[in-house]
């Protein structure tokens, strides 16, 4: 399997899955909190819309909500607390989108 290519974009390599997690530079606060509260509620609803709206293709996009926090604040693997926006957990090793 090869990794997503991040070209220039933000991203955090998740040791746990080995993937690159991507998302475009211009995304805005807002826009981040309007995907994780589409992931919350329909991670593949998330998938859709990372891919059509931000033109992510659909493993980026999938990488994407796949790491996005379903718990402000919480790993979305092991649960345990997190500190900082895009880190990776301590416990468990997953790349965390806490946006």
């Amino acid at each position: 399997m090869s990794l997503i290519e991040p070209n220039g974009r933000p991203y955090v390599f998740c040791p746990r899955c080995r993937a690159n997690v991507v998302w475009p530079a211009s995304l805005s606060l807002e826009d981040k909190s309007r995907i994780a509260a589409e992931v919350r509620e329909s991670p593949l609803a998330a998938v859709k819309l990372t891919h059509e709206r931000l033109g992510l293709n659909l493993r980026e996009a999938k990488a994407l909500a796949f790491h996005v926090t379903k718990k402000r604040g919480e790993c979305h693997r092991c649960h345990r607390p997190l500190q900082d926006e895009a880190s990776i957990c301590g416990q468990c090793r997953s790349a965390n989108l806490d946006w």
